[in-house]
């Protein structure tokens, strides 16, 4: 039987993007490749166990930002944990793709139940890594890239579809969207209206001690504009801060 060779490509390419070679830890070594039944056994215990831990230093995470909010010095923890979850994620995708590599599904026949459940476990991160894309630095872009690779490989997955639907749905800023920002909210209420704009569509403007958050409304780069004081409150949004000049490039 002739296997799925996009679905080793993909996954290839997945891991690449994801953090590459990654750092061995624990388990066993080699990922899924090669592994008897009771070693692959093993190996799946492994990835299974961390994605818990990832899962869990996440939520750790969140709850130590809200204690940030509130004024704690919880930084370097913040930090600390942030360090051992890219270790961990970078591990974790590699060995996850040597072990689905290992035995992909066969071309024209069901997906094996260990095979779905591997897929699904990966699938489960992408979705995680690319809403770290979106909400941490309004990366719409990666995100789609992120969600239609992992459809290649889970093409009946209604998490992926609803999240690839829904980033592509908001990647340009709306009109209706927009309107929501009023004069007088603070930075963090923004986001949690419209989201963070790309870190390279932020500009200060030191001399009028205002800041710019711009988003992008469509493929020729026409951007929207909130603007912030130097209280770090909106004092003025426009919704065309950013033209297509007749030439075709925007300006502001």
């Amino acid at each position: 039987m002739k296997r799925t060779i996009w679905l080793v490509t993909a996954l290839a390419a997945l891991a690449i993007a994801c953090g590459g070679k990654g750092t061995e830890q624990g388990g066993t070594e080699g990922g899924g490749a090669s592994l008897d039944p009771a070693a692959r056994q093993a190996e799946w215990k492994w990835l299974d166990e961390t994605k818990k831990t990832i899962d869990r230093k996440r939520e750790e995470i969140a709850s130590l930002k809200d204690q940030a909010a509130t004024g704690a010095a919880v930084g370097p923890q913040i930090d600390a944990i942030n360090l051992e979850i890219a270790k961990l994620g970078d591990e974790l995708g590699r060995r996850l793709v040597d072990y689905i590599n290992a035995d992909p599904p066969v071309s024209g026949e069901p997906v094996k139940p260990e095979q779905l459940q591997a897929i699904r476990l990966k699938s489960a991160e992408d979705v995680v890594i690319a809403k770290e894309h979106i909400e941490l630095g309004g990366d719409y872009k990666k995100a789609i890239d992120i969600y239609a690779t992992a459809l290649l490989l889970d093409p009946e997955n209604v998490e992926l579809k609803a999240a690839l639907n829904d980033a592509q749905a908001r990647r340009f800023m709306s009109p209706e969207r927009f309107a929501t920002v009023k004069k007088g909210m603070s930075e963090a209420e923004v986001v949690k209206l419209v989201g963070r704009p790309l870190a390279r569509n932020v500009r200060d403007y030191p001399e009028k001690k205002v800041t710019a958050w711009y988003y992008t409304k469509n493929e020729t780069g026409e951007a929207a504009g909130i603007f912030f004081n130097e209280k770090k409150v909106v004092y003025s949004t426009d919704f065309n801060a950013v033209k297509k000049t007749e030439e075709g490039a925007a300006q502001g």
